[in-house]
């Protein structure tokens, strides 16, 4: 035992192994402490410049101010919810017989009227509305 570590004000011997050990986890707290949060100053002496390397680490506040803005993001729940939905809501429509899958289509992918898609079927548009909502009662079970 020929290395020693400073434990506050005492001087403790210790095997190189342990040594090595306790330095490392230093610099690791050194770098957790001071390099992460801290930018610093690169200088160049040959090319005479400095150039400031900001930390690695940000503070929220500090992104707000340089206009980061935050309020779009989704949260992996909210994303992993929304992709079982679709998928849920895939599996109803291709539950449905073909007709009933082509005014859902008409009525929400093309934003088709309830009177336009009454007119091209030539039925009152009574019926359609009466149509489309058996059809959204169907894919209610679906969710239920």
């Amino acid at each position: 035992m020929n290395r020693v570590i400073k434990v506050g004000r005492e001087l403790v011997p210790v095997s190189e192994e342990v040594y090595r050990e306790y330095y490392r986890l230093a610099r690791r707290q050194r770098y957790m402490e001071r390099d992460i949060k801290v930018g610093r100053i690169q200088v160049d002496p040959a090319g005479e410049t400095a150039v400031f390397v900001p930390s690695k680490e940000d503070s929220i506040d500090r992104l707000l101010e340089q206009g980061v803005d935050f309020a779009g993001r989704q949260t992996t729940e909210d994303i992993v919810c929304h992709k079982t939905t679709r998928l849920a809501l895939q599996r109803a429509l291709a539950a449905l017989e073909p007709g009933e899958r082509e005014l859902i289509r008409a009525l929400y992918y093309e934003n088709r009227t309830v009177r336009e898609v009454a007119r091209e079927n030539n039925v009152s548009h009574v019926a359609v509305v009466k149509r489309h909502q058996r059809v959204l009662d169907k894919l209610r079970k679906f969710f239920i």
